[in-house]
């Protein structure tokens, strides 16, 4: 038996060799597929980690009447607004956001913006209450309540419809490196076929030979599958470490820029890792069997 195997595998080894200039085009195209599928899968991971902290940290905003729509809301109605506003089971916590702090944080979000910043002053932006609540999904709660005609509120706005937008954006964003990830490893799958319906074609006089000394369909099978399914290894370690050496330094640098969400690191690419090898090796493995099976069926 393990002269056998060791026959097996070196003959897989030889066929890698004497077919070098397609083995490489194999192994290219299939780090190509890998590594648009890791991508898509780390984009995927990325976007659930960052749903999932702003969804804790999404808002609605009160935003309060100053004489632009309505008549600007007194200090009585704007403490009464607090009260009412803190004194409900859905909220867990409720802050004021002054003129000058809308504008503040206005300013810091177009920092690099200078036209946009000089066309905005503090007057024009409300003042507001931004209440975050224990599930944001009872934003309906809030709005039926606060919503005008009551006193000194000019709009009531879920921060939600913004996620939202966001999130169907990126989704669409996904599925597209999802497509062209599938449509390269069906491409991927189709070279590794050619090429080991070459290999065996080359190697036709001594497959005849083993066939006519009673070898087995599989045991003459076995040299080409191996010989795709390592292309299709070495092309989905290669694509694995092309993401782990590039993904965690630019999410490190996109998180020194941007503060206000997590981003993915090494545990995620690594945690994607196995499944870029069973890709691999499982494309390989079918395009060789379906590439041999009429061929070899003499």
């Amino acid at each position: 038996m393990t002269a056998r195997w060791t026959y097996v595998i070196r003959e897989a080894f030889v066929g890698l060799r004497r077919n070098l200039m397609m083995t490489v085009a194999v192994i290219l195209s299939v780090t190509v597929s890998l590594t648009l599928l890791g991508a898509s899968l780390l984009l995927s991971e990325q976007v659930d980690l960052a749903t999932d902290d702003w969804t804790g940290r999404v808002e609605v905003s009160i935003y309060l009447c100053d004489d632009r729509v309505c008549p600007a809301i007194t200090p009585e109605q704007q403490e009464q607004l607090r009260e009412d506003l803190e004194s409900q089971e859905v909220v867990s916590e409720v802050f004021y956001e002054s003129k000058q702090d809308a504008y503040d944080r206005f300013t810091a979000m177009f920092a690099d913006q200078e036209s946009l910043i000089d066309a905005i002053d503090a007057d024009i932006l409300p003042a507001s209450f931004r209440v975050r609540l224990e599930n944001p999904n009872l934003f309906n709660v809030i709005a039926d309540q606060f919503s005008p005609p009551y006193p000194g509120v000019e709009e009531v706005v879920d921060q939600r419809e913004v996620l939202n937008q966001f999130l169907r954006f990126t989704n669409v964003v996904r599925t597209a490196a999802l497509v062209v990830a599938a449509i390269q490893l069906v491409a991927a799958g189709v070279l590794i076929a050619n090429t080991i319906r070459v290999a065996a074609f080359a190697r036709r006089e001594q497959t005849g030979i083993m066939r006519l000394v009673g070898a087995s369909n599989w045991y003459i099978r076995l040299p080409f599958v191996l010989e795709g399914v390592f292309a299709g290894l070495i092309g989905a370690l290669v694509s694995w470490g092309l993401l782990w050496g590039t993904v965690p330094r630019v999410a490190t640098s996109l998180a020194q820029d941007i503060e206000l969400m997590p981003f993915i690191g090494e545990a995620q690419v690594i945690a994607v890792g196995p499944w870029l090898l069973l890709a691999g090796t499982g494309i390989a493995a079918v395009a060789s069997i379906l590439a041999l099976r009429r061929f070899l069926d003499i």
